[in-house]
């Protein structure tokens, strides 16, 4: 099965702003279970490095990266959902495959 662009939502929340915002994370998978999975993973390897104080990279060797990461942010996983990607500049909302 070829890869596809795969898009997460992950709700957030913050102590210091009222309300529920979205964090989004795209990246290539087979399926959304491997979306939300590899979407995760470059979550917490981005918020090790941080820890660490080293720079998070655009992008880890999976293709998916965590370059908008707020440490300070609670992102609740057991709510997140994963659908194909749809390119907003595309023809008619063409969806990208490898």
């Amino acid at each position: 099965m070829p890869l596809r662009y795969f898009e997460v939502d992950v709700p957030t929340k913050h102590h210091d702003q009222p309300g529920q915002r979205i964090h989004i994370f795209v990246g290539l998978a087979d399926d959304p279970l491997a979306a939300r999975n590899a979407a995760h993973d470059a979550y917490d390897k981005a918020r090790l490095l941080h820890q660490a104080g080293q720079e998070i990279p655009h992008e880890f060797v999976s293709g998916w990266g965590a370059q908008g990461l707020r440490p300070d942010w609670d992102l609740d996983w057991n709510k997140a959902t994963a659908a194909p990607w749809v390119n907003p500049h595309g023809l008619f909302g063409t969806r990208r495959t490898f």
